[in-house]
């Protein structure tokens, strides 16, 4: 089902809605642009969060969990000038999402991926992550950023190797729910 909350509403809010949106920075790579989540993005983002793909990040999620989880994520921009991207590849749009993030209990800055199922297998997880820290780095100007990855998720735990991150097993000391920790240095880059 659908809530009337997902879906567009012409007018003078969708307007100001994308005046909002356009000063999210854009990011853009070889094959993805990676830029401010729409409200028409969240049915692949339900789409990832409702699966039992979702398994490594808590879920499955209700619809109405992933709309909650959705909405912060994208308030990030508003409150600390970091957030929730949408990857668009070249032929799909609404291929995933990356965040440079906080989740409420995160000690720190966090990069997440979220990919949809047919995105998978590509390289955009890789692809879209360094485009963020580089933005992280860069942009922000931080030296650090750590990805939490359940001990189970192969896949993403390959794809954090391959971005050149450590675990850091002295930050998932401090952790309580058994996630690894990933530590993204700008010194690796």
């Amino acid at each position: 089902m659908t809530a009337p909350v997902e879906q567009h509403r012409p007018g003078r809010a969708a307007r100001q809605a994308s005046k909002i949106g356009a000063r999210v920075p854009v990011l853009d790579t070889r094959r993805l642009q990676l830029r401010a989540p729409r409200v028409y993005d969240f049915a692949a983002y339900a789409g990832i969060l409702c699966d039992e793909r979702a398994q490594y990040m808590g879920g499955p999620f209700t619809r109405e969990d992933a709309w909650l989880d959705f909405t912060q994520n994208i308030a990030i921009w508003l409150l600390h000038g970091h957030g929730m991207w949408t990857i668009d590849a070249q032929t799909t749009p609404s291929a995933g999402f990356v965040l440079l993030g906080f989740e409420y209990s995160d000690p720190e800055p966090e990069l997440g991926l979220l990919l949809t199922a047919g995105a998978e297998g590509h390289g955009y997880a890789q692809e879209a992550a360094q485009a963020a820290l580089t933005h992280a780095w860069t942009d922000l100007g931080w030296d650090t950023v750590v990805s939490y990855v359940d001990p189970q998720n192969a896949r993403c735990i390959a794809t954090m190797t391959q971005l050149g991150a450590r675990r850091d097993r002295t930050a998932e000391a401090t952790l309580a729910d058994g996630s690894y920790v990933f530590r993204h240095n700008r010194e690796a880059v």
